[in-house]
């Protein structure tokens, strides 16, 4: 384990905003990804990560990495970032070539840093309590770990990873942080089931923290072909190359997941549990739904034009100019969604399938 750094060390947040939408489909689509709906007050959850970073950050030390197809939404979303923090990846590659890359742009920057690197498509209720999370994994990260923060389990959900906390390793402001045993990607019901009855584990909630030399030093050893990447990238970068050679170099890494590449063999991975967020990364249109029920003020006004007969527990979100009158007649957990060119009736409990609408030609 490395030792601890100058707690002065630059503190600087990443936000990985390239993802494109299916789960939300028809209103999310891949020139509209989820994270750039109004979906929360009018607000899209990009602009509510900006916003709860901006408490802690000043907005020259928040960055976002996202692709070319999406820079100018990123623009548009009006949350007050320099341009040169807003980093475009030559092609979608996956988690672990992303991370690459800016830790290659911010190693021309900053000599050393630690870095948070965050979903900006994550819902979080309680943004007082996440800073004080934040604050803590930044001082773990500090001391050479590679930090997650774990969500606490509602119930034995299959749509996310979960992490198995281990050893007690820290005690942070009073939140105890653990060794990471564990990483289970998605498991099926009855394993998730299994796992909440044994207690201990936790949603990997894609939000982590580390020292860049600490990251770094995980790539030479495990992933040196992203390694060696990153070291002519940033090399390139320093003396503003071509940009040409910079699309051959991300090209010739692989397609990977940091989680799969890095975090699931690492033996410095900690868990910093995560409880009271009131956090949902909305994976899809259920999710939404339990949301906007728990708090209707987040949903804004009710749609207009829509007529109901004897129907149970519906849900209508129209995001459409028509003035067309929706009508439904004894209806039971039903979500509708209408946008311009498309309708989706779905049955509570079966949006996660949504997805395969959305890719269907």
């Amino acid at each position: 384990m490395n030792a601890q750094r100058d707690s002065k060390l630059p503190f600087l947040a990443v936000l990985m905003a390239g993802g494109g939408g299916t789960r939300l489909w028809p209103l999310s689509r891949p020139d509209q990804p989820k994270q750039f709906l109004p979906l929360i007050s009018g607000r899209s959850l990009f602009q509510l990560t900006v916003a709860r970073l901006r408490e802690i950050l000043p907005p020259e030390d928040i960055f976002v990495i996202s692709n070319s197809r999406l820079i100018p939404m990123i623009r548009a979303s009006s949350v007050g970032l320099p341009e040169e923090n807003l980093l475009c990846e030559p092609s979608p590659r996956n988690t672990a070539p992303a991370v690459a890359y800016a830790l290659a742009v911010l190693r021309t920057r900053f000599p050393e840093f630690v870095m948070a690197c965050l979903p900006s498509d994550h819902y979080i209720a309680e943004s007082k309590r996440f800073i004080t999370l934040v604050q803590c994994a930044r001082t773990l990260a500090g001391k050479g770990y590679l930090v997650t923060l774990g969500i606490e389990p509602t119930g034995p959900t299959t749509g996310y990873g979960y992490v198995e906390q281990g050893e007690r390793l820290d005690s942070i402001d009073g939140l105890s942080a653990f060794r990471v045993k564990h990483f289970k990607e998605k498991p099926t019901a009855e394993e998730a089931q299994a796992m909440i009855a044994r207690g201990g584990f936790h949603w990997n909630s894609g939000m982590f923290f580390w020292r860049s030399d600490v990251l770094e030093e995980e790539f030479r050893t495990q992933q040196p072909g992203i390694s060696k990447a990153l070291d002519r990238m940033a090399g390139l970068l320093a003396r503003k190359g071509d940009d040409r050679l910079l699309k051959e170099i991300w090209e010739s890494m692989p397609v990977l997941s940091l989680d799969y590449g890095i975090l699931e063999a690492s033996n410095r991975v900690a868990v910093l549990p995560a409880r009271d967020l009131g956090w949902t990364d909305i994976g899809s249109w259920d999710a939404l739904v339990e949301l906007y029920q728990a708090h209707p003020e987040l949903q804004g006004k009710a749609p207009e034009g829509v007529r109901d007969v004897g129907s149970q527990s519906i849900t209508v979100i129209r995001k459409t100019d028509s003035h067309r009158v929706l009508a439904t007649v004894g209806l039971h957990d039903v979500i509708i969604v209408e946008t311009d060119d498309a309708i989706l009736i779905c049955q509570r409990g079966k949006s996660q399938d949504v997805r395969k609408i959305a890719g269907m030609k």
